[in-house]
């Protein structure tokens, strides 16, 4: 079974989304699709799934009956309304895998799905023996479900075998190489350059030096023709000219930390004791307490809907509604960015909403530079961008609020996986303190130092980052799933040792040899039986 497509050109009134791509889908791949927004994933996808038309180039489908499903919400069109969004996206999920099909196309599956769900569709993907084709943002579930890359532009289609880290990792050795090539070719150019305006040097001055002499005329033309072969030699070069890798714009340490740099700060930022949350019957927190330290870099996790956004609220002081004492150190400064966005001036450019910060132009450019907005797209006004832009600028203006705190509720939803490792690159950089919520697990596994999980009421606080919190949680469902059965372990070890020993007294007694053979394997076997037991009580 394949898939292949070659030289795929599409438009949508005379705007071209794509040209020239070409690529192949084989059996029992699970691929990843990748891109910046609105490069035209959606489309390659519907285009392969026959659900759009192309206006030049080829696909080849063998078997020429072979079956394609596209699963995305919209055009399911079924009435979840009853439903909420997680609910659905499961629903929809369920009834699609349970369909014939020798491809599937899912489109941003892990849209509105809670952790748990995203584990649990994992599962199913990774023990699927068809071909899968994944375009999604969330990289920890690439990471987990596939074994190829597809990162699309506008030109090409570019193929890389392995995971989403795989990828990263692949990238980065062909921009080193790449760089490495441009800076090799620059300097053959600049030596080519300096060789063949030495060799016109020479030739002006040997030729007339040589006056009339026709030995002395045809040893200067040597110079030409050497100049003339290097010359071809640079336009060969010119015409294969590697481009320069796009330069990353790294913010300054200082304008980043700028609101941390001599500030002295408490051990503890923030303490919650003793904390009820309600509403109506609906309960969100009993008797739970939680700590932020110098230095916390805290994942909050849970279900959805268990009130993760609320506590937010709470640590903010926009709800106040609640039992127990949140007592914040007068030295906290605490920036805070929420879903609402509601430190944006939506009718002033991106600059001038920076600039409201105290910023300096320079700081703001530089900063706005690290998030993707370069040369006058800082002049563009907010109410006209994505809302993936809005949050990059909103996290901006956070940044430079000199907050030695920062509270975020979900500051990647809407961005493009570039966007987000933007993002990512300055938080690193951060070396103030955070707690902050968020579906993606890639995100929380790169900056993440502790976990607060919200869970039957209560805050319990892991150290150490998202993998070791995973790691702990299993732990604990292993030795929970062991203490149910450990008192029935340990009574049926004791029977067999009673056995054992009266098994051993037998041996003692006057057998036949075929008797004391019988008993002999009897004895073996309770033993055998009694390690078996007590090797699960050590594992």
């Amino acid at each position: 079974m394949n898939v292949i497509f070659e030289n795929l050109y599409k438009d949508y009134e005379g705007k071209i989304v794509f040209s020239s791509i070409s690529g192949r889908i084989n059996n029992n791949e699970k691929i990843g699709l990748i891109g910046v927004n609105g490069i035209g994933k959606t489309t390659l996808a519907k285009l392969l799934a026959g659900l759009e038309q192309y206006e030049e180039g080829s696909i080849k489908y063998s078997p020429s009956n072979l079956k394609i499903h596209y699963m995305n919400e919209a055009l399911e069109g079924k009435d979840f309304s009853n439903l909420s969004g997680g609910e659905k996206t499961k629903q929809l999920l369920s009834e699609t895998l349970n369909k014939d099909y020798d491809v599937l196309i899912l489109d941003e599956p892990t849209n509105h799905l809670d952790m748990e769900s995203v584990s649990w569709l994992e599962g199913i993907i990774k023990n699927l023996r068809k071909t899968v084709l994944i375009i999604s943002h969330d990289r920890y579930f690439l990471d987990k479900t596939t074994n190829k890359i597809w990162e699309l532009s506008s030109k090409e289609l570019r193929q890389y075998e392995g995971n989403y880290t795989s990828y990263k990792l692949q990238k980065k050795s062909e921009i080193r190489n790449q760089l490495k090539e441009y800076e090799k070719q620059q300097r053959d150019i600049k030596h080519l350059n300096e060789v063949i305006n030495d060799r016109k040097d020479w030739f002006d001055k040997a030729h007339k030096a040589a006056g009339q002499n026709d030995f002395a005329r045809s040893k200067a033309k040597k110079h030409v023709s050497v100049m003339r072969a290097k010359e071809k030699q640079l336009e060969r070069l010119e015409d294969n000219k590697v481009e320069k890798p796009k330069e990353e714009v790294a913010a300054c340490f200082e304008l980043l930390n700028k609101g941390i740099v001599n500030t002295k700060l408490s051990r503890y930022l923030v303490q919650g004791n003793n904390l009820y949350k309600s509403y109506g019957d609906r309960t969100i927190l009993t008797k739970a307490s939680f700590s932020i330290m110098r230095g916390d870099k805290i994942a909050l996790l849970g279900n959805n809907g268990a009130g993760k956004t609320t506590i937010i609220k709470m640590l903010n002081g926009l709800d106040k509604n609640f039992d127990g004492i949140i007592t914040v150190n007068p030295s906290v400064k605490i920036g805070y960015f929420a879903q609402e966005l509601e430190n944006l001036n939506y009718d002033k450019c991106i600059l001038d909403n920076l600039l409201e910060s105290g910023a300096t132009q320079k700081e703001a450019r530089l900063l706005l530079a690290c998030l993707l907005f370069k040369g006058d797209d800082v002049f563009k006004e907010v109410k006209n961008l994505s809302m993936g832009e809005k949050c990059r600028v909103a996290f901006a203006k956070l940044i430079l609020s000199s907050a030695n705190l920062l509270i975020l509720d979900e500051p990647t939803n809407y961005m493009d996986i570039v966007s987000k490792e933007k993002v990512e690159e300055i938080l690193e950089e951060f070396q103030g303190s955070m707690l902050f919520v968020s579906h993606d697990r890639y995100f929380v596994n790169r900056l993440s130092n502790k976990v607060l999980q919200l869970n039957n009421y209560k805050l319990t606080t892991y150290l150490g980052g998202y993998e070791e919190y995973l790691n702990k949680i299993e732990n604990d469902r292993k030795a929970e799933a062991l203490s149910e059965d450990y008192n029935t372990i340990k009574d049926t070890i004791s029977r067999l040792e009673c056995e054992l020993a009266f098994i051993s007294g037998r041996l003692n007694d006057k057998l036949t040899e075929e008797e004391r053979q019988i008993v002999n394997d009897k004895f073996l076997l309770t033993a055998r039986e009694i390690n078996m037991y007590k090797n699960k009580i050590k594992a």
